[in-house]
């Protein structure tokens, strides 16, 4: 079958960041992996949503559009746009649709359907015009931008002790409105893994070697700027080492999270723990990063899936 990679076309942009660039490493896996299981694999950078990459892929005569679009023309609000657009002409897409990627990017809007559906939400409030939030009393607390991923505008100045260091975070971060500020949750960090119907084993954040002057934080810095000191304090452990008690509530949590924004395909969703071990949703990410060396294939590889095992297994569930 013929199959097509869909990516940001950051080949065109020489002021791609480094997380936009990241996607160069999955297109290549992917593409490799397809080959491996008979397909036909075709390229196709989306330089923006209005452009020709459209009609390219309407001539195609592609199967199935494989996703790995994080945004288009250097904007992650484009990300959606992408995938609605494969859905108008009627192509089979892998991963979430264009509905459940729209809502998961805004994490406020994610924080208030988890909270009412009930479900445990560290206490936050939106922060549109980057000034403290009345009545905020709840510190440590955390300044995130709404729309982002990737922990794209999260450094270590992110964390407000007081209402005086908040102002300087929420200034700090003002590029990445609107902005949401939450309470900083100090205990464990897990990831869980969801593909099709199945949850992979759990992965954790492992802070044993941060230095003791910084905050327990996956910052940008820790995600790609490799070798740094907070890449060297996040170290990924999978499977977990938790007890079965607290894997089988994250377990229960992610899935409840994850059908609540109406996920398909495969997806992660990141939990944290406060001081006591009690777990709160931290995010939920539709289409996580698929290259090899990423979360999402190291929780695949755990469950026992080789990297071309979990693309095929990606494929179908787009095709079934």
């Amino acid at each position: 079958m013929k199959i097509v990679l869909l990516f940001d076309d950051v080949a065109a942009r020489p002021d791609a960041t480094a997380d936009e660039r990241a996607v160069l490493e999955a297109v290549g896996a992917v593409e490799a992996a397809l080959a491996a299981l008979g397909h036909e694999p075709l390229r196709l950078a989306v330089d923006h949503p209005r452009g020709r990459w459209i009609d390219r892929l309407r001539a195609a005569g592609a199967g199935v559009a494989f996703n790995l679009c994080e945004g288009a023309g250097g904007s992650s609000a484009y990300e959606p746009h992408v995938a609605a657009l494969v859905e108008l002409i009627g192509l089979r897409l892998t991963g979430s649709p264009a509905d459940s990627l729209s809502f998961a990017r805004r994490k406020d809007r994610v924080n208030a359907l988890l909270g009412a559906a009930g479900l445990p939400v560290a206490p936050w409030m939106l922060a549109p015009d980057g000034i403290v939030p009345r009545d905020w009393t709840d510190y440590p607390a955390i300044v995130k931008p709404a729309a982002e991923d990737a922990s794209v505008g999260i450094t270590q100045r992110s964390i407000a002790r007081d209402a005086a260091d908040l102002a300087r975070a929420l200034r700090d971060a003002s590029a990445h409105s609107p902005l949401i500020v939450q309470r900083f949750l100090g205990g464990r960090e897990l990831n869980v893994g969801i593909l099709g119907d199945e949850v992979l084993p759990i992965s954790e954040i492992d802070f044993g070697t941060m230095p003791a002057s910084r905050w327990r934080l996956v910052t940008y810095s820790a995600k790609w700027d490799a070798d740094s000191a907070e890449d060297r304090g996040t170290q990924p452990r999978c499977p977990a080492p938790v007890d079965d008690a607290i894997a089988q509530r994250a377990r229960c949590l992610a899935l409840d999270a994850w059908r609540q924004i109406e996920g398909r395909g495969y997806g992660r969703v990141d939990l944290r723990a406060d001081e006591a071990d009690h777990l709160f949703i931290l995010d939920v990410n539709p289409n996580p990063d698929l290259a090899p060396g990423a979360g999402f294939a190291r929780m695949a590889a755990a469950a026992g899936y080789d990297y071309v095992e979990l693309i095929d297994r990606i494929v179908r569930g787009a095709t079934q």
